[in-house]
């Protein structure tokens, strides 16, 4: 069994994706050093948000985050522009 050196930054944006390799995922379950750094580009790749009247916590797209930004900031330069 070949041993891996640990993920590459590549992999690790690959894994986050949902595009893992075999060896990838193999060698996560084995190394802590590795997981940890999953779990951190994971946490930062997806955006979560307290909504609702119970305040759960949801997945935010972020294209339509960005884009409800936008469009958020071109009603204001129109309210003010008026």
């Amino acid at each position: 069994m070949r041993l891996l050196g640990h993920l590459s930054e590549a992999d690790i944006r690959h894994y986050v994706s949902g595009a893992p390799s075999e060896e990838a995922d193999r060698h996560v379950r084995l190394c802590v050093c590795c997981a940890q750094q999953l779990a951190v580009a994971a946490i930062g790749a997806v955006w979560w948000e307290r909504r609702g009247p119970l305040g759960r916590l949801v997945q935010i797209d972020n294209s339509r985050a960005v884009e409800q930004l936008l469009a958020e900031i071109a009603r204001e330069q129109r309210r003010d522009a008026a």
